[in-house]
């Protein structure tokens, strides 16, 4: 042991002789300047600490003394903690940044890739349940442990989205994702759906008396969570600078104003001006240029594909193959889900939607845009205060419902 520890000693000493010439120049220069007072003190202090700690670790060396063990080590380990801080704090400061920042950004990355993640809904594929503009805390680890289940909200890259084919551009869109500066460019939405079929499952869609329905290994689903209201349709307008004005060309995607035409849940039911899940205001109704009546989309009856004008919701019976899923929206009007695409591919799941971390009614991508756009009613309309930290259940097993309509 004895031999163990002067070897030790021995080495690091060496090792803090060849450093302690270059802090005593830079303490030298800094002294001649009158500048960084309090770092060079800090230093003094610490080299003449780590030679008090040598001269003491040298004479308890020599007299091989048992009882003297736990002492040599525990000297040894603050003397070259003493070392390790005057490494950090005589490193420019400029440097101390760099690395803070390699640092934590390299931490963000591994529990953004593997913990968890915030996500931003861009859309109301999931109304009423999830609203556009919720951030969800999406739980990355829930399906490294088990697979994703029946009812489960899931969290996954738009499986449509066509990357780059420069690495370097695909690297950025799938682990950044934002678009800068017009040079790298943004990756794919966060999408979030609700597993309806597992590998394994048979999955079929039909239309029942005018009504969409779907059936589950040859039985009828009753799905509560579907949204019962219709839709209505609306302009909105996200951004700042105009896309022909000098900054709107230089300007990134994001900052650019955009108007577009999204789909809300409405309550016929309640006033426009009350409506209980968004704030909507009369100017952004798109209107019946006949009738000057909003414009509705009833709940509850089929989607058709743009192109084709192939009724979605009429499919199968379909196997789900093993690695794949069924994924339908809550809000079938407004979601492009598997009745478009197919099945969803495992490698595209992200995680499970765990809750409503916070929330803003604002088709804005980042919350400050709404503060500058909107400093007054920010706090009293824009943020919805009741759906902080609101828990999203996934539902464990889809109900059927047998022929007369009773829940089994």
């Amino acid at each position: 042991m004895y031999k163990q520890y002067s070897e030790l000693v021995k080495t690091f000493f060496q090792t803090y002789a060849g450093k302690r010439r270059q802090w005593v120049n830079q303490i030298t220069e800094w002294k001649e300047e009158n500048s960084h007072k309090d770092v060079r003190a800090k230093m003094e202090a610490l080299m003449a600490q780590i030679e008090e700690y040598h001269a003491a670790l040298n004479a308890l060396l020599v007299q091989v003394d048992s009882n003297n063990q736990d002492r040599i080590a525990r000297l040894y380990k603050q003397m070259k903690q003493c070392y390790k801080e005057l490494v950090q704090i005589s490193k420019p400061l400029w440097r101390q940044w760099i690395e803070a920042i390699v640092i934590a950004g390299g931490a963000a990355f591994f529990i953004r890739t593997f913990g968890f993640g915030i996500y931003h809904v861009p859309t109301g594929s999931a109304e009423r349940n999830i609203l556009v503009g919720d951030r969800l805390w999406g739980n990355k680890m829930a399906y490294r442990l088990q697979d994703p289940k029946r009812g489960d909200l899931v969290i996954f890259n738009d499986p449509e989205f066509v990357y780059s084919t420069q690495s370097w551009q695909k690297l950025w869109q799938q682990y950044a994702g934002i678009p800068l500066l017009g040079v790298l460019k943004g990756g794919p939405q966060n999408w979030v759906k609700r597993v309806i079929a597992v590998p394994g499952d048979t999955i079929e869609g039909r239309m029942e008396d005018g009504k969409t329905v779907v059936y589950l290994n040859g039985e009828k689903l009753h799905e509560p969570y579907v949204n019962p209201y219709p839709l209505i349709r609306l302009r909105k307008t996200t951004g700042f600078f105009n896309s022909f004005s000098l900054l709107g060309s230089l300007a990134p995607a994001f900052l650019r104003r955009t108007v577009s035409e999204v789909r809300y849940t409405y309550d016929p039911s309640v006033p426009l001006d009350q409506q209980p899940f968004y704030y909507m205001q009369p100017e952004e109704l798109i209107r019946n240029p006949l009738t000057g009546d909003p414009l509705l989309l009833p709940a509850g009856e089929p989607c058709f594909e743009q192109r084709t004008r192939r009724n979605v919701d009429v499919f199968g019976p379909l196997v789900v193959p093993q690695g794949k899923y069924w994924v339908m929206g809550d809000s079938r009007r407004n979601s492009r889900d598997s009745r478009f695409w197919m099945f969803l591919d495992e490698e595209h799941v992200l995680g499970r939607a765990s809750l409503v971390l916070y929330s803003l009614d604002s088709e804005e991508s980042f919350w400050f845009f709404a503060l500058l756009k909107n400093p007054f009613a920010f706090f009293t309309r824009i943020v919805r205060w009741d759906r902080f930290m609101k828990p999203l259940w996934g539902i464990a097993q889809a109900r059927k419902a047998t022929s007369d309509g009773v829940v089994e």
